[in-house]
């Protein structure tokens, strides 16, 4: 999955050099989960992640583009009888992980043209393609899923001076996709991004 999202941000990052209009930006994510269904499969922070985005400046103001992120989550318990998705019971310790891979149409929107800090928000509408393991001790079982996905956003753009398009970026952000197999019910996280933004000439 990250092989994936790396191809994108190639890609884009390619397609974007034939215009200065256009920026690229590379964060660090945090992800939390917050939904109690996807709590009950993995309830730890996930500080692996990133995201990247390709944004097109349409005025000084308003960027639309494309975004994506990933995130590994992995959560480990202690040996106890559980019961498998074909039914049977097993002892075991139980290994949970999820990879979130969400690829968005995102627009942003800054509250000023210019200065030191400019506050801005976002929306963002994609796919979330989604792979998640359980390991029951030597035993595993895998799926894979694509779903809707949407994210809102706020954050500061910080200009490394007055005049220049490059900067560094931190927001945060609710990103929800909607789900519900395998026990888990909606995957909802709240995410922290720190990084820079780089203009493409």
């Amino acid at each position: 999955m990250m092989i994936c999202g790396a191809s994108f941000l190639v890609s884009a990052t390619a397609l974007a050099q034939r215009d200065q209009k256009f920026s690229f930006s590379l964060n660090y994510n945090v992800a939390v989960p917050l939904s109690e269904g996807f709590k009950d499969y993995v309830s730890k922070t996930s500080f692996r992640g990133f995201q990247g985005a390709i944004l097109y400046k349409l005025n000084d103001q308003f960027r639309f583009g494309l975004q994506a992120s990933f995130n590994d989550f992995y959560e480990k318990f202690g040996r106890q009888v559980y019961k498998t998705a074909d039914g049977a019971d097993i002892s075991a310790v139980l290994s949970n992980t999820l990879q979130s891979l969400p690829v968005l149409v995102k627009g942003e929107y800054s509250f000023s043209k210019s200065g030191a800090i400019k506050p801005f928000v976002g929306l963002g509408a994609g796919i979330n393609f989604v792979n998640f393991d359980q390991y029951y001790g030597e035993f595993q079982y895998s799926k894979y899923s694509t779903k809707a996905a949407f994210s809102g956003d706020l954050g500061v753009l910080i200009p490394f001076s007055k005049t220049s398009n490059y900067g560094a970026k931190i927001s945060t952000s609710y990103n929800l996709t909607p789900f519900n197999e395998e026990g888990i019910k909606n995957i909802d996280t709240w995410n922290v991004q720190a990084g820079i933004v780089v203009p493409l000439k």
